[in-house]
């Protein structure tokens, strides 16, 4: 098994303003797995496109976005 930090970080593309950054998980690696991140805004969202990164020690592995109407 192998060792790691997983971190998220959400991002609003319009204005490039960071809506949250959760702190990086320690996580063993062995073999195939599954973990989630979560974010909540009660008031609801403003319309518009966002971005979840997700990154491994540091470094972004992955990115998605997603669009709020």
């Amino acid at each position: 098994s192998v060792g790691g930090k997983l971190g998220a970080k959400w991002t609003r593309v319009d204005s490039n303003q960071v809506v949250s950054e959760e702190a990086p998980k320690d996580i063993t690696f062995a073999g195939d797995g599954v973990t989630d991140f979560q974010i909540s805004k009660p008031s609801g969202w403003p319309t518009g496109k966002y971005k979840v990164e997700i990154s491994l020690d540091g470094n972004v592995v992955q990115t998605r976005e997603f669009e709020v109407k």
